[in-house]
C-alpha cells in the first residue's frame, strides 16, 4: 500500500527478446517512459517461467526466439502469449519483424494486446503499451472466472443444505413441519440449480434458459413427489430455447419451485392421478413461464389466498424480481395455471 509521500508504483513490465542490441535499445525507451522493466527473458519458455515468477504488469514479446538449450523446436512467442494471457491473465504486446500470414493466423487465436512489426517507432512501442496497460486496468481478464468459481462454491453451499433439509425432512414425523420442510427444501434446490447453470454461462448461451427449466422441474418433481404417488402423477416440460439473462434464474427458478410446490401438495388430494406442466416460450422480446395442472382446482379466490399464504407471496415477490405480472387462473376441478411475462433482458 502506498504510503505518505512515497512515489506512485511504475507498471512493471517483462521484456521478452533474443537480439540483445534490439532488448537494450526497447529496455532504455521503456525506462524512459517511465516503467519498470522487471525481466529480460530470452527464450519463450522463459517469458513463461518469468512471467508466473515475477508477474508483471505486461509482457513485451518478440515471436521467433531460439529454442531452451538442449531442445529442438518447442514454443514460440504465440504460443507463450497464449499461456500468459489465458493462464496467467497478463496482457501481451507482440513485437516482430515477421507478418507473414501465417504468424497473423496465430497471432489472432493467441489474442495479443497489439501485434507491432518491426521496425517500428518508438511512439508506436509506447503507444501499445498505454492502451494493453490501459485496457488491463479497466477489464480484469480474471474476472469472469472468479464469477463461475462464485457461482459454483454458491451452488454447493445450497446443495448442502439442501440434503440436510431432505434428511431433517425423513426424519420428523409431523406431517405439517414434514411439509414445510419440503417447502423449504424445494427453494434451496432450485437457487443451487440456477447458481449451477450460471457457473457454466457457456450452456446458457448455447441452451437458453430451456434447459436448465427442464433440468430443474424434474429434480423439483422427484425430490417432492411422494413414494405412494409414484407413477399416478406426471410431469410434462416444453421448455424452448429462450435466451434471457443468468441473472433471471433465480427469480425463474423461485417462482418455477413455488408453482409446483402448489400442485404437488394440492392439487391431487386423496392420491387422484394427474399431470404438472411446465411450459416456457418466446413471445417478442419477451418470455413466458407457466405451471399448469389437471388438478382440483385452488380452494378460494387467488387474491384472498394470496394474503395468507407464503407460497402466492414468494410467487407474487418472483414475477415482481422479473420485471413481470403474476396471473393465476383457477377454477374447481378443472386445475390451476400459473404464470408470469417478463422482458428476457432488463430494461
Amino acid at each position: 500500500m502506498q504510503q505518505g509521500n512515497d512515489p506512485p508504483m511504475r507498471p512493471r513490465i517483462l521484456l521478452a527478446e533474443d537480439e540483445s542490441v534490439i532488448a537494450m535499445q526497447i529496455e532504455e525507451l521503456i525506462e524512459a517512459e517511465g516503467y519498470e522493466v522487471v525481466g529480460l527473458a530470452g527464450t519463450a519458455a522463459e517469458a513463461v517461467r518469468l512471467a508466473t515468477r515475477l508477474r508483471p504488469d505486461l509482457v513485451l514479446m518478440d515471436i521467433v526466439m531460439p529454442p531452451e538449450p538442449g531442445q529442438d523446436g518447442g514454443m514460440d512467442g504465440i504460443d507463450a502469449c497464449a499461456l500468459i494471457q489465458r493462464d496467467l491473465h497478463i496482457p501481451v504486446v507482440l513485437l516482430t519483424a515477421h507478418g507473414e500470414e501465417h504468424f497473423l493466423r496465430r497471432a489472432r487465436t493467441a489474442l495479443p494486446s497489439s501485434y507491432l512489426l518491426k521496425p517500428c517507432q518508438n511512439t508506436q512501442i509506447r503507444a501499445a503499451v498505454e492502451v494493453a496497460l490501459a485496457m488491463r486496468a479497466h477489464h480484469d481478464p480474471a474476472a469472469g472466472f472468479r464469477l463461475r468459481e462464485a457461482h459454483h462454491r454458491i451452488k454447493n453451499s445450497f446443495s448442502l443444505l439442501h440434503g440436510m433439509l431432505r434428511m431433517q425432512q425423513m426424519q420428523v414425523e409431523d406431517p405439517d413441519a414434514q411439509r414445510s420442510l419440503a417447502d423449504a427444501g424445494a427453494r434451496v434446490l432450485a437457487m443451487a440449480k440456477a447458481h449451477e447453470t450460471m457457473s457454466h454461462p457457456d450452456q446458457v448461451a448455447g441452451n437458453g434458459a430451456g434447459a436448465f427449466i427442464e433440468k430443474l422441474a424434474q429434480s423439483l418433481f422427484e425430490a417432492n413427489t411422494p413414494q405412494d404417488r409414484d407413477g399416478h402423477l406426471r410431469l410434462d416440460v416444453a421448455a424452448d430455447g429462450v435466451n434471457v439473462e443468468s441473472v433471471r434464474l433465480v427469480p425463474c427458478g423461485i417462482f418455477l419451485a413455488e408453482a409446483m410446490a402448489n400442485a404437488l401438495k394440492y392439487a391431487f388430494p386423496d392420491g387422484s392421478p394427474g399431470v404438472i406442466r411446465v411450459v416456457l416460450k418466446p413471445d417478442g422480446d419477451h418470455a413466458v413461464l407457466e405451471v399448469s395442472d389437471d388438478g382440483a382446482g385452488l380452494p378460494g379466490h387467488p387474491e384472498e389466498l394470496g394474503r395468507s399464504s407464503f407460497g402466492l407471496q414468494c410467487l407474487q415477490a418472483a414475477a415482481q424480481q422479473l420485471g413481470g405480472v403474476l396471473d393465476i387462473q383457477s377454477a374447481p376441478g378443472q386445475g390451476s395455471r400459473f404464470s408470469v411475462r417478463f422482458p428476457r433482458i432488463k430494461a
